[in-house]
């Protein structure tokens, strides 16, 4: 069989069953794994699913949007330093945070280097290593291990192993979509696990947001909405959502 001819299979698989795994693919073409494996990058390459560890999801409209750490950087930029700046003014001079890796984190990096000069941050994203690491009194770990090229930022047991060892005073996360139904979401499993020690090992957590990723939802659930989070926003923030949110008791902030 052909690879144009397994790709096509293997799409219509995505299409019924919305999840396939790089093993039944293997049983199913009588080919290697590392065929299977060229077929799958060769499809995410052109969108047509989203590699996971162990196979492969259908891809949706949201994770099309969602696109590669590059391309999102360039996106929502206004609305990703108004909510970094927001989220600077619960950040004291001298703490030790932790940021998680993504296309805000970046923002936020460089707002920390223009309004501190002391300070520690662990984080397992490289931009944000090379933003602050050789900056004043600033004192970064990286937590490195298996390294994702299309989101700068490593991942995996390494990783987490890093993290582990450390306790953070505050963890500042960046999800792909946040919703009172759905929770808090993102599209990328390795990271999934990675934010997940984060908050394990943290006295306060903050989700980061912009307006846009609000009330929406994404592959992976993260954690639902908890009150003792703090959620920030830039000021595009729906109004109605805001108010909602307010009333269940939420502590959600958006800039001015």
């Amino acid at each position: 069989m052909l690879a144009e001819e397994r790709q096509k299979r293997i799409y219509e698989i995505l299409q019924e069953n919305n999840a396939v795994s790089t093993s039944a693919l293997v049983k199913n073409f009588g080919v290697s794994i590392e065929t299977v494996r060229r077929d799958l990058l060769d499809m995410e390459q052109k969108q047509l699913l989203r590699r996971v560890h162990g196979g492969a999801v259908r891809m949706t409209a949201e994770m099309k949007s969602f696109g590669y750490l590059s391309q999102r950087s360039q996106i929502n930029v206004e609305k990703k330093i108004e909510l970094s700046r927001t989220a600077a003014a619960f950040v004291s001079e001298g703490d030790f945070i932790g940021i998680d890796e993504g296309s805000t984190a970046i923002y936020f990096a460089k707002v920390l280097k223009e309004r501190f000069s002391k300070m520690t941050v662990v984080t397992h994203a490289l931009d944000v290593f090379h933003t602050l690491h050789d900056y004043k009194n600033f004192t970064v770990i990286l937590c490195g291990g298996h390294f994702m090229a299309k989101e700068n930022a490593f991942y995996g047991p390494l990783t987490i192993n890093m993290y582990g060892q450390l306790h953070l005073q505050k963890a500042f996360i960046f999800p792909s979509a946040v919703s009172y139904e759905y929770g808090i979401c993102d599209y990328q499993q390795e990271f999934y696990f990675v934010q997940k020690k984060m908050t394990e090992i943290t006295d306060s957590i903050y989700i980061l947001a912009d307006s846009t990723k609000y009330e929406k939802k994404a592959l992976l659930k993260f954690d639902d909405m908890r009150p003792e989070y703090i959620y920030i926003s830039d000021s595009a923030l729906d109004d109605a959502a805001f108010e909602k949110y307010q009333e269940f008791n939420l502590k959600i902030f958006k800039g001015d």
